[in-house]
């Protein structure tokens, strides 16, 4: 699971705010100037380091195109959805020429694909550097409103050294892992789910061969299906392959927070973590500061697993507004920063590993992608995977997987009273979430 620490907004950043929040208030947007250059408006957000480098390659992209410029609005992780709604809900003069996403926030505002400008229409943009089948998740209703910026995949990574120093390989399979669980002494667990929902999801991912919501948002899972995963992670538990909810809520908590900050993991009592591959670098640093080695293993799956099937999202999309004058230079910014040699050396994986296999190459060939980070980005080009529906991580359904494990584990609640809670709720929120994505 993908987590993001709050960073303070510098004075610059603030002020690029207050000018954007003044922008919004215009009465009407006009791209040209007075001499025939064109300036478009850039929004997005992230942290200081992910700023200035986006900020220098605005800067070389301004260089090479003088005609262009480039005007940046960005800020920090905060109130993003309010943010992202009074934008986009301003029409012409408040959205942004280019504008960095996540993948719900594009389904939201364009379910039928009229919501931003179609991207294959755009000649200046190569798209041919993407995998097609993930170039999908831009694509809502057929149209390409957006382009992944990276490959998220939800990955297994283990302690190394926990492992060599109580003498046990690094499992392939979840039996495997339980075997392992065996020698860890008592308060010390082989692997850890913050988010208990990637574990089941991928356990019935690789069972049944299918996702557990279709493009439509209708279940592809059965009464039958939720009690095995139910049954299967409370086995785990029981094995201490997985540490229990009271472990995990005693020594981490509720709040959303990296493992990489946490005690027990940097000690080596927390072996591994289900973690999206994204959030490597920070886990790798922590344990590499620790003396420890970080490494990225295939996905654990077992004999009878109709395959890996890992979940895959993308990290960002970069879309265009809807309302845009002037396609083909920001169809040459948008390329320049998802394929340009020089964009991405500046970028860097300030977010992420990039998914165009041209701008990872060049990472690659600048020695910018190294140990658990370089191994994150093998795998997730690698691994089987699903995609799964624009709402899988929708809060509530995880909340009801957790809650019910919770009391399963803690009051007792039965297997067949937890399954009927997990399926009927499930199935309620999906109802819900398929009328606000308008996936009907």
């Amino acid at each position: 699971m993908k987590k993001w620490k709050k960073i303070g907004i510098t004075l610059l950043t603030a002020l690029t705010m207050t000018g954007a929040l003044t922008a919004c208030g215009s009465a009407k947007k006009d791209n040209a100037s007075s001499d025939g250059d064109v300036t478009l408006r850039f929004w997005w957000w992230g942290n200081d380091d992910r700023h200035q480098a986006t900020l220098n390659m605005i800067k070389n992209f301004e260089k090479e195109n003088p005609d262009t410029k480039i005007k940046a609005e960005y800020v920090g992780f905060g109130s993003l959805e309010e943010k992202v709604t009074t934008m986009l809900t301003g029409g012409e003069a408040t959205t942004p020429d280019i504008i960095q996403l996540d993948r719900a926030q594009v389904a939201r505002f364009s379910p039928d694909g009229d919501g931003f400008y179609d991207l294959s229409k755009i000649k200046e943009i190569d798209l041919s550097t993407y995998d097609e089948e993930f170039l999908k998740t831009g694509q809502f209703n057929g149209v390409q409103n957006g382009i992944p910026l990276g490959k998220n995949v939800v990955s297994v990574l283990f302690n190394k050294t926990a492992f060599d120093k109580l003498g046990v390989e690094i499992p392939k399979t979840w039996d495997e892992l339980k075997e392992a669980a065996a020698k860890f002494p008592d308060g010390s667990y082989p692997l850890v789910l913050p988010t208990p929902r990637f574990g089941t999801g991928i356990y019935l991912q690789q069972m049944t061969g299918e996702t557990e919501f279709d493009e439509k948002g209708n279940m592809n899972y059965n009464k039958e299906d939720y009690k095995a995963a139910l049954k299967w992670y409370m086995e785990m538990v029981d094995a201490g392959a997985f540490n229990s909810r009271k472990d995990y809520l005693e020594n981490v908590g509720t709040e959303p927070v990296s493992l990489a900050q946490n005690a027990k993991f940097i000690k080596g009592e927390y072996a591994g973590v289900l973690e999206w591959t994204g959030g490597i670098a920070g886990n790798e640093q922590a344990l590499k500061d620790a003396d420890q080695e970080l490494i990225v293993a295939d996905m654990l799956k077992n004999d009878d697993a109709k395959g890996a099937f890992s979940i895959a999202k993308p990290t960002f999309l970069l879309a265009i507004s809807k309302f845009e004058k002037n396609p083909e230079q920001a169809g040459k910014f948008v390329n320049d920063f998802i394929n340009g040699k020089e964009a991405n050396e500046i970028l860097g994986v300030t977010r992420g590993v990039p998914a165009s296999k041209d701008a990872a190459q060049t990472l690659i060939d600048a020695d910018m992608i190294q140990g658990a980070v370089k191994q994150g980005y093998e795998y997730s080009q690698n691994v089987e995977s699903l995609n799964e529906t624009v709402f899988y991580e929708d809060a509530t359904l995880q909340t009801i997987l957790s809650d019910a494990l919770e009391n399963m584990e803690l009051n007792g609640l039965s297997l067949d009273d937890a399954t009927d809670y997990v399926y009927t709720k499930t199935q309620e929120q999906a109802e819900k979430l398929k009328s606000t994505y308008k996936l009907n």
